[in-house]
C-alpha cells in the first residue's frame, strides 16, 4: 500500500476527563543508564586499548633484530698474546670477555645467578609480571628511579640485541623480543647467554674473566662463597665488586646465599658457613710488561685481519716476548733516564693543595682504603694521588671523576665533586707499589725532613734524597743544589715518591723524591741465532706515551754507524786492522755536496797522528772516518749497509762517515745482528704465530737467513769493536765478563746517544734522546747516556748463561804482529794476535825498537794499500 500524504493539518491534543491523571511514559532505571555507559565505555576503552597495543607493538617491531642469530651468536671476545714461556703478557679488546660454556660448571655457579637475579627464571615465559608491578610503584615513589625487575631473559636480551639507555621505547621493544627470545632459545642457551655477557666491572665481561680478575681462578673452580660474591656484583658492578668496595660486596653475597638458601639451592647451614667467611682476593697478576712491543704487535695484526678480529675475534697469539728480559728492559731503561733526568735537575712540584681541602678529600679516601678489597686481612694500601694534580690548576676539568648516568646507583644520593675526584684516586697494595703522587703535609729544615702522605701510610723524605733537586732558571740554566727541605718543597705540594723501607721506630717508610722524565729511551734486544725480538722497550712509560721510540722514530745513530763504515773498508780488501791511517786535521770537500768542512774529533783538537784502523775505531775517530769514506766513495758504505739490514734512506755524502742518516733503533740492532752472525741476514721476528678462535693456525714465522756479506769482513768487524769495549768507549761492558762488541754513538750537538753492541748470546741496541730532538746537554755521550741502558740489561739477561767466544769463519787468518808498525812481530818485537782476511796479512817483520824504515816516512793512507 502505498503511503498516505500528510494533508498539513495538526491533530489537537485531546485533554483527559476531569478526575483523571495521564499516564507517564516508561523510563529505564538509574542504575541502568550508569552501567549501559560503563559497558561502553569499557568496550570503547578495550577496542582503544587492543588497537593503540597492536599500533604499538607494530611501530616498535619495525627493524628489531632477529632472535634466530643468537643460536649461532657468540659475543665478542678477548684476543690473547701468549710470550715464549706461555704465559698471557697481552690483550686485545673491546670487551674483555673469554668465552665458557656454563653447562659444563658446577652446578652451584649457575644457581648462584639465579638466586641473585631471577629465582623462577625455569618457571616463566621470560617476563616477571609481579616484578613488574612492584617496580612501577616503587618508580612512583618521590625520589626513586625505575629499576629492577628484568628477569635473566630480558637482562640478555637487553645485553644481546639492545643498548642500555635508560628509555621508554627500549623498555617496550625489550618487552617485544624478550618472549621472541625464549620461544627461540632454551632456558640453558639463555643462561649460557647472560653470563658470558654481563658486565662484573673493571672491565671484565663474562664470568671467566671476572673469577679470574677478582680471585685468580677459572669460573669452573669457584666456590659456592665467591660464585655468590660475583653473582651479586652484576647488580651494580662498579660499586659492589668486591675490590672497590669488599662491605658492599659482602652485603650483596649474604643476601644472594639468603635467597639460594630460600629457594633451596643450598641448605641454610652451606649459606650460613660461607657467610661466616670473609671475601679473600685472588693474586694480582704482576704488572704487564711490553707494552710496546703489544702495540707494535696489534698494528701488525690489525693490518692483516682488521679492528674487528683482533679486539673480537678471540685471537690465539704467540710471541717470542721473554717476560724476565722485558721486565730487566723496562726497568734498565726507566733507571737510566731517572739517572739522567735528575742530572738535568728538578721541575718542581706537580701542584700545590690547599690542606684544609686536603682533610676533605683524605676523610673520603680514608673511607675508601678501608672499603676496598684486599688480597690477605693485613694488606695494606696506598692511595695515587695524582688525579688530585687537577685542583690544584684553575682550569680544572670539571668531568673528571663524573659519573655516566648507568653507575648512579638509585638508592643513593648523586655523589658530590670531591667524592667523585676521591673515586677517581687509584689504591694500589703497599708491597707492589711502585712511583706514586703523595701530599706534603709537613717540612722541618732543622731536622732536613718532609712527611708525605698516601692515606694508607705516611712517608719521609730526608734531606740527602732531595739533595739532586736542582731547580732550572726560566732560560734553562741550572741553579745552585739545595741547602734546606724547605727549597724543594711546601706543605701542600703534590710530589712523586718512591716508598722504601720502614723507618727505625716509626710507622713511617722511607721515601725518595722522583719526578717522571722529560727525556725518551728506547732499547731493543735480538736473538741473533733465530733473530727474535726478546725484548723491546720504545719509551719511558707506555702509559703517558705511545709512540715508540724503537720502529717509529728515525734518529741519527752518530758513531754507532762507523762499524758499517769500517766493514765496508775490510770487505773492499784495501784495508786491514792494522793499515796505518792519519787522524790529522784536513779541510775537506764533499763532491757529493759541494761543500768544504773541517771533520773534528769529540775531543776538540785532539789529533793523534798515525794510528792503526782498530785504534781508528776504538777511540772513534771522525777524522779517520772521513778518510775511509773518501777511499770507498758513500755508495759502497750505504751498500754494505743496506745488505746488513739498513733500510732507512742514507746520505748519499761524507757526512754519512759521521752517523748523519736517520735510522730506526729496531734496523739498526738487526744490523748488527747480521755482522754477529757472520753477514747472515733475516727480518727482526716479532710474530711466531697465529690462530682463530677455533684453534685454526692462520700463519706461523721463523727466520730465514741470507748471506748477504763476506763472512771473514764481518768477523773481522766484531773483532775492531771488541776493542771499544775492551779499551775505547764502552769499558764499562767489561764488568760482565765475557766477550763482548759494541759502538757507543754521540750525534751532532749531543742530540741522541747510543750504544748497540752484543755478547755471542744477544744483539742489543739502547738510544737516550729527547722527541723535540732538543741536547741532551754537555757530554750526555753515547758511553755516557745511553751505554748504562745497555748494561743494566745485559746484567740480568746474562745471568745463569755459560760464557762463550764468537766464532772464526773460514777465510779469516789469525797471526802475530807489531801493534804499532802493523807488521809481523819479530823475536825482537812484543807483539799481540790480530785477525786478517786470508791474504791480507803482512808478510814483513817490523824492525827491532830503535830503528827506523826509510819507506815509513810517508804514510799510507787509505788510498794506499
Amino acid at each position: 500500500m502505498p503511503p498516505r500524504a500528510w494533508s498539513g493539518r495538526l491533530t489537537p491534543r485531546v485533554p483527559a476527563p476531569a478526575g483523571m491523571v495521564a499516564p507517564l511514559a516508561s523510563t529505564p532505571p538509574r542504575w541502568k543508564l550508569w552501567l549501559k555507559r560503563l559497558a561502553t565505555g569499557l568496550l570503547a576503552s578495550v577496542v582503544l586499548a587492543l588497537g593503540g597495543g597492536t599500533g604499538t607493538y607494530w611501530y616498535f617491531s619495525r627493524g628489531l633484530p632477529s632472535v634466530e642469530e643468537l643460536r649461532h651468536h657468540v659475543p665478542a671476545q678477548v684476543s690473547k698474546v701468549y710470550c715464549r714461556n706461555g704465559e698471557v703478557c697481552a690483550e686485545y679488546f673491546v670487551e674483555r670477555r673469554t668465552w665458557v660454556d656454563v653447562s659444563k660448571m658446577p652446578k652451584h655457579v649457575r644457581e648462584m645467578f639465579l638466586a641473585a637475579e631471577d629465582a623462577d627464571f625455569y618457571k616463566h615465559q621470560g617476563l616477571d609480571f609481579t616484578g613488574m608491578a612492584r617496580a612501577f610503584l616503587k618508580a612512583l615513589r618521590p625520589g626513586s628511579r625505575a629499576g629492577g625487575a628484568s628477569t635473566i631473559s630480558q637482562q640478555a636480551c637487553r645485553n644481546l640485541l639492545l643498548t642500555r639507555e635508560r628509555t621508554l621505547s627500549r623498555k617496550v621493544k625489550e618487552l617485544i623480543l624478550t618472549p621472541r627470545m625464549e620461544a627461540a632459545l632454551t632456558k640453558d642457551e639463555i643462561l649460557n647467554l647472560y653470563v658470558n655477557t654481563v658486565w662484573f666491572g673493571h672491565q671484565r665481561y663474562g664470568i671467566e674473566e671476572a673469577a679470574l680478575f677478582y680471585f685468580g681462578k677459572h669460573a669452573a673452580d669457584l666456590s659456592v662463597g665467591e660464585a655468590a660474591v660475583l653473582a651479586g656484583t652484576v647488580q651494580l658492578p662498579h660499586r659492589i665488586n668486591p675490590l672497590t668496595s669488599v662491605s658492599k660486596a659482602k652485603r650483596r653475597q649474604t643476601y644472594v646465599l639468603g635467597q639460594a638458601a630460600r629457594h633451596g639451592f643450598i641448605t641454610q647451614a652451606v649459606a650460613d658457613a660461607e657467610i661466616a667467611k670473609p671475601i679473600v682476593l685472588g693474586p694480582r697478576p704482576p704488572p704487564p710488561v711490553g707494552g710496546y712491543y703489544a702495540e707494535e704487535l696489534r698494528k701488525t695484526l690489525v693490518a692483516r685481519y682488521g679492528d674487528k678480529a683482533v679486539l673480537e675475534g678471540g685471537l690465539r697469539v704467540e710471541v717470542p716476548m721473554d717476560p724476565r728480559l722485558q721486565a730487566a728492559a723496562e726497568s734498565a731503561v726507566r733507571a737510566g733516564l731517572e739517572a739522567l733526568d735528575k742530572r738535568q735537575g728538578y721541575r718542581g712540584p706537580l701542584g700545590n693543595l690547599d690542606l684544609q681541602r686536603w682533610t676533605a678529600l683524605r676523610t673520603l679516601l680514608e673511607g675508601r682504603v678501608a672499603e676496598a678489597g684486599r688480597q690477605k686481612p693485613d694488606e695494606e694500601l696506598v692511595a695515587d694521588l695524582e688525579p688530585l694534580q687537577a685542583l690544584t690548576v684553575p682550569d680544572e676539568d670539571p668531568d673528571v671523576g663524573r659519573l655516566e648516568p648507568e653507575e648512579v646507583d638509585g638508592d643513593e644520593p648523586i655523589p658530590s665533586d670531591d667524592e667523585r675526584r676521591a673515586r677517581a684516586v687509584r689504591l694500589m697494595p703497599l708491597a707492589t707499589a711502585g712511583d706514586l703522587v703523595a701530599l706534603v703535609t709537613a717540612v722541618d729544615d732543622a731536622k732536613g725532613l718532609a712527611v708525605v702522605d698516601t692515606v694508607g701510610r705516611e712517608g719521609q723524605l730526608t734531606f740527602a734524597s732531595v739533595a739532586w733537586a736542582r731547580r732550572r732558571s726560566g732560560e734553562g740554566a741550572l741553579g745552585p743544589a739545595p741547602t734546606r727541605m724547605s727549597e724543594v718543597v711546601a706543605p701542600g705540594d703534590l710530589v712523586r715518591v718512591r716508598l722504601g723501607k720502614a723507618v727505625p721506630a716509626s710507622r713511617r717508610l722511607e721515601a725518595t723524591l722522583t719526578q717522571r722524565p722529560v727525556v725518551q729511551g728506547a732499547l731493543v734486544a735480538i736473538n741473533p741465532a733465530d733473530r727474535t725480538v726478546l725484548a723491546m722497550v720504545g719509551g719511558y712509560d707506555f702509559g703517558t706515551s705511545a709512540f715508540n721510540r724503537a720502529t717509529q722514530a728515525r734518529r741519527q745513530p752518530g758513531s754507532s754507524f762507523k762499524p758499517f763504515l769500517y766493514g765496508a773498508a775490510l770487505a773492499s780488501g784495501k784495508f786491514t786492522p792494522v793499515t796505518i791511517v792519519n787522524d790529522a786535521p784536513e779541510a775537506v770537500r764533499d763532491p757529493w755536496t759541494g761543500k768544504t768542512w773541517k771533520p773534528q774529533n769529540f775531543e776538540k783538537g785532539g789529533f793523534e797522528g798515525p794510528m792503526t784502523l782498530r785504534a781508528a775505531l776504538t777511540k772513534s775517530k771522525n777524522t779517520v772516518s772521513v778518510r775511509l769514506i773518501e777511499a770507498l766513495t758513500p755508495q759502497v758504505v750505504i751498500d754494505f749497509a743496506q745488505k746488513a739490514g739498513i733500510r732507512s734512506e742514507l746520505p748519499d755524502n761524507l757526512t754519512l762517515a759521521l752517523g748523519t742518516g736517520e735510522v730506526s733503533m729496531l734496523e739498526i740492532a738487526n744490523a748488527y745482528a747480521t755482522l754477529h752472525s757472520l753477514g747472515k741476514f733475516a727480518e727482526p721476528v716479532m710474530l711466531t704465530k697465529v690462530t682463530d678462535a677455533k684453534g685454526t693456525i692462520l700463519e706461523e714465522h721463523h727466520a730465514s737467513f741470507e748471506e748477504v756479506l763476506p763472512p771473514a769482513a764481518a768477523y773481522l768487524t766484531t773483532s775492531l769493536m771488541r776493542s771499544v769495549v775492551e779499551e775505547g768507549t764502552a769499558t764499562a761492558v767489561r764488568e760482565l765478563e765475557r766477550p763482548a762488541a759494541g759502538k757507543t754513538g754521540t750525534a751532532q750537538e749531543y742530540r741522541d746517544a747510543w750504544f748497540s753492541g752484543y755478547t755471542a748470546d744477544l744483539v742489543v741496541s739502547s738510544w737516550v734522546g729527547f722527541d723535540d730532538h732538543s741536547s741532551l746537554g754537555p757530554n750526555e755521550t753515547g758511553g755516557r747516556a745511553a751505554l748504562p741502558l745497555w748494561l743494566s740489561f745485559m746484567r740480568e739477561a746474562t745471568q745463569g748463561v755459560p760464557v762463550s767466544d764468537f766464532p772464526v769463519p773460514p777465510g779469516v787468518v789469525q797471526v802475530r804482529i807489531d801493534p804499532a808498525s802493523g807488521l809481523l812481530a819479530g823475536k825482537a818485537v812484543p807483539g799481540r794476535t790480530e785477525s786478517f782476511l786470508e791474504g791480507t796479512e803482512p808478510k814483513q817483520e817490523a824492525p827491532p825498537p830503535g830503528q827506523v824504515d826509510p819507506n815509513d816516512f810517508l804514510l799510507h793512507d787509505g788510498r794506499r794499500n
